[in-house]
C-alpha cells in the first residue's frame, strides 16, 4: 500500500484504491458528485501520502527563524506534564517521525 515512493509507483492500484476510499467526502455531495470527486483523487493519488513515510524532503526550502543576536531566551522551562490521552497520542506520532527521517535525538 505504502509504494508512493517505491517502483509500482503513487498510480498502483491498491494504492489509488486505499487513498480514494482514506478520503473523506461531505455528506452534501450528491451521487454524480460523488462519483467525480473520487475520479478527480484517483487522477491525482501521486499528491496524496497515506503515511508520513512516504513523504519527500525537499532542498529548495530553508527554514529560518529571524532572532536578534542579543535575545536572551528564559533558561527554566514551564512546561506541564502532559496527560496520559495527550501522552497515548503524541509519542506515537513522534516515534513515526523518527522513523521517517523528519526528526532525530539531539
Amino acid at each position: 500500500m505504502f509504494t508512493r515512493l517505491t517502483p509500482l509507483g503513487p498510480f498502483y492500484p491498491l494504492r489509488v484504491e486505499t487513498v480514494v476510499n482514506t478520503v473523506h467526502y461531505g455528506p452534501q455531495l450528491m451521487d454524480s458528485q460523488h462519483q467525480m470527486a473520487q475520479s478527480l483523487v484517483a487522477e491525482f493519488a501521486d499528491i496524496f501520502a497515506l503515511s508520513t513515510r512516504e513523504v519527500k524532503q525537499v532542498d529548495f526550502v530553508k527554514f529560518r527563524l529571524s532572532i536578534p543576536p542579543d535575545t536572551i531566551f528564559p533558561k527554566k522551562v514551564h512546561q506541564c506534564p502532559l496527560t496520559q490521552p495527550q501522552w497515548e497520542y503524541l509519542f506515537p506520532v513522534l516515534d513515526e517521525m523518527r522513523k521517517a527521517g523528519i526528526m532525530r535525538f539531539i
